[in-house]
């Protein structure tokens, strides 16, 4: 067997507890994580083991058992990490949840995965789950880490550190319990349940199992090959697919060093105190980086590696980008400073990555070749198919059955629309279901109108619209960030969103973006009326996805009457 194969077998054969095992013998004394929130620890991977073993005995204390559910709601921290991987030391199943979603949502899904336990931070998480704590029946058990959280009155609650003092308790008892437990899981156990929002439907639970996780950070380390113990960031929601592969599972693959940020409006002191050896960052991310290097005086540029440095990736190795186009002036910017943001692509169902560009192998513009051991086609409509190792095992049904995501050759059908060029570099043009197809017959990508539109820094979020229409019209929102700045550098007063989307300075700003983007695309893809609207998309008001993707049928409908007066004469 070669080394190229042999890396791949012995993958797809290990489970998320002989990897941290693995860690804690070899480098019992190295740095695993860092959490610099009010009492700043940094953990070995030994103390990081011994806290993992207490949590993972209290949680049997409470009678988790193997194949069951776990929910957490929790800031990126620590101790959000540690009960994840306490969880699958056991064989239970943790899902972590959104913290923006609504009561409702987190009701659905507390029923439909039929949840045991539930990890909550504090006061803020439980009022999200206060109607399913009044109906869900099968949740056992509430762990809150804020004491002041607590509700006495009801039986089912811990405090954190109640849970750590039933593992102690449990271990004192059988010593080798967590050893035995985490011995009996096998790779295609499931080790992780991810919701994933959908930007037409409803949420379906993925399937992850050990062998999908290993795989692919198996995968990961073959392209971006980091030196043990370097230091990643953890800012992401973990239950972001790219947040729980770099931040968690790769990371342990890796035995990097793990750094939280449980705020993301201060992810620049994270970068820079943390200079991250991978980062992933959504472009919403990038541009507020570049945003922040634009700031910085003409004559403290000259220097690409201290401009890095400002934003803690003069030592990034793999600094990438996905879950939405990119813009390719926002590549080229980043490019003057000698960072090279890799493209990629993947979905929660093939457990993050699929296709990345790479050092010596980018192409902008596409987001790069297969990582090893997975293949990807087309089918003869465009849609893109991937196999391999790291396809989930399935979705996850109200009845615990899973339900395989693959076709009857493990082929899955992503939903995603795209070309591979004849090296095997893949562009992605749209989804399958969002397509616009005009009047005329002509097929069209919105998220390309899209992205030309909101290319310029005033313009937040950006919908295309045109099914079935002689041309295309679009909804425009102001960016909440830059567009209030923007207008007090100018003198421009407002008293609200609806004023300053209003004002005539505003409306000729867009008026030029609008030509812009027109330019850099071909007639019928090209917009001939729209509306700024005085109102921000979000989580909450049901525009976005927790991902900050365009939930296109909710915004279909709540604008259908701004959308018709665009078509009129």
């Amino acid at each position: 067997m070669s080394a190229s194969e042999a890396w791949a077998t012995a993958a797809a054969e290990t489970t998320i507890p002989q990897l941290f095992s693995r860690n804690a013998a070899e480098f019992p004394q190295r740095p695993a994580l860092t959490d610099n929130g009010r009492e700043p620890r940094t953990w070995t991977w030994a103390e990081a083991r011994h806290e993992v073993h207490e949590l993972a005995a209290g949680l049997t204390a409470l009678g988790l058992q193997a194949g069951q559910t776990m929910l957490i709601m929790m800031a990126n921290r620590a101790e959000h990490w540690l009960i994840d991987v306490a969880a699958a030391h056991i064989g239970a199943v943790p899902s972590t949840l959104y913290p923006t979603l609504s009561q409702d949502q987190v009701h659905y899904i507390a029923q439909h995965s039929r949840a045991r336990v539930v990890v909550l931070d504090g006061a803020d998480q439980l009022r999200r789950w206060s109607k399913v704590l009044r109906n869900v029946s099968t949740i056992e058990h509430v762990v809150v880490l804020d004491e002041a959280a607590m509700v006495s009155a009801d039986h089912r609650f811990r405090t954190w550190e109640r849970l750590r003092v039933l593992g102690e308790q449990r271990l004192h008892d059988d010593p080798d319990l967590v050893q035995r437990t985490s011995a009996a899981i096998v790779p295609n156990h499931p080790a992780a349940i991810l919701y994933t929002s959908g930007t037409t439907g409803g949420q379906k639970g993925v399937v992850l199992t050990h062998r999908n996780i290993c795989f692919a950070a198996a995968a990961l380390h073959q392209i971006t090959q980091p030196e043990r113990h370097a230091p990643r960031l953890c800012y992401l929601p973990l239950a972001h697919i790219a947040e729980r592969m770099v931040g968690l599972y790769a990371a342990i693959h890796d035995a990097a060093h793990v750094h939280f940020c449980a705020d993301q409006s201060r992810i620049l002191a994270a970068l820079t105190h943390a200079r991250p050896a991978l980062f992933f960052g959504v472009p919403r991310i990038w541009e507020k980086l570049a945003a922040a290097l634009q700031k910085i005086p003409a004559e403290q540029r000259a220097n690409p590696q201290a401009l890095r440095a400002r934003i803690g990736l003069d030592r990034a190795l793999w600094p990438s980008s996905g879950a939405a186009p990119i813009d390719i002036g926002l590549l080229e910017f980043f490019s003057t400073i000698g960072l090279d943001i890799f493209e990629l692509w993947g979905m929660t169902e093939t457990t993050g990555c699929v296709t990345t560009n790479s050092a010596g192998a980018r192409r902008p513009g596409t987001v790069g070749r297969a990582v090893p051991g997975v293949e990807i086609r087309t089918s003869p409509d465009g849609e893109v198919l991937v196999r391999g190792p790291l396809v989930c095992a399935g979705y996850l049904q109200p009845d615990g059955v899973i339900r395989p995501a693959t076709d009857a050759d493990g082929w899955l059908r992503t939903g995603d629309v795209g070309v591979l060029d004849a090296d095997g570099f893949l562009t992605i043009t749209g989804r399958k279901k969002e397509l616009i197809i005009s009047a005329g017959g002509k097929n069209i990508a919105p998220t390309a109108v899209e992205n030309a539109l909101t290319a310029h820094p005033l313009i937040g979020h950006a919908l295309a619209f045109g099914d079935g229409r002689p041309y295309l019209v679009a909804l425009l929102v102001l960016d909440e960030d830059t567009a209030p700045k923007w207008a007090r550098e100018r003198g421009i007063a407002f008293e609200d969103r609806v004023e300053l989307a209003a004002h005539p300075a505003v409306r000729s700003e867009v008026e030029a973006a609008v030509r812009a983007a027109n330019e850099r695309l071909n007639r019928p893809e090209q917009v001939k009326r729209y509306q700024i609207l005085g109102q921000q998309w979000g989580v909450e008001g049901g525009e976005l996805t927790p991902t900050l993707k365009l939930k296109r049928r909710v915004i279909h409908d709540k604008y259908a009457d701004i959308i018709d007066q665009l078509y009129g004469d």
